[in-house]
């Protein structure tokens, strides 16, 4: 194997982006089970760094009832409204979509370090499509770790 010594000094697009709204684009949608059944879609996301450099970050839309809020924003923000309201997305439907995401530092656990996470997924007026009354408290982002799988 070869390689450049001289790219080692670059940054990656797995550093952690700080905690903002960002311009996001689905690269990745994969149709999954989880581990105890749920149907759900991985989706890889993709967006800039501050400092100017790709970045991705993994959200995944998970059938079941605590986690359906998601979904709602994720169809909202990104043209879906029919698929959330015909109660049938699928991977393919996502597959290119654009929106805009409020993304947050998650605290590392389980022997793993700190993570990107999607609290929200907005529309393009920075609200949350989600939300018809104001919130008195944030949803907690549901991460694959939090799915009941």
């Amino acid at each position: 194997m070869e390689f450049n010594p001289e790219d080692g000094a670059t940054k990656s697009g797995f550093e952690l982006l700080p905690p903002g709204d960002y311009d996001i684009e689905v690269i990745e949608s994969e149709e999954r089970t989880s581990q105890k059944g749920n149907q759900m879609i991985a989706l890889t996301l993709q967006t800039k760094h501050p400092d100017g450099y790709e970045s991705r970050i993994w959200d995944y839309l998970v059938s079941v009832p605590a986690a359906v809020f998601k979904i709602k924003m994720f169809c909202d923000a990104t043209g879906l409204t029919k698929h959330y309201e015909g109660g049938k997305l699928t991977a393919k439907d996502c597959l290119g979509k654009k929106a805009k995401a409020r993304v947050i530092v998650e605290e590392g656990r389980d022997g793993f370090g700190d993570r990107n996470s999607v609290a929200e997924y907005l529309t393009s007026s920075g609200v949350a499509p989600a939300a018809t009354e104001p919130a008195t408290t944030v949803p907690a982002p549901v991460g694959e770790s939090d799915i009941p799988f």
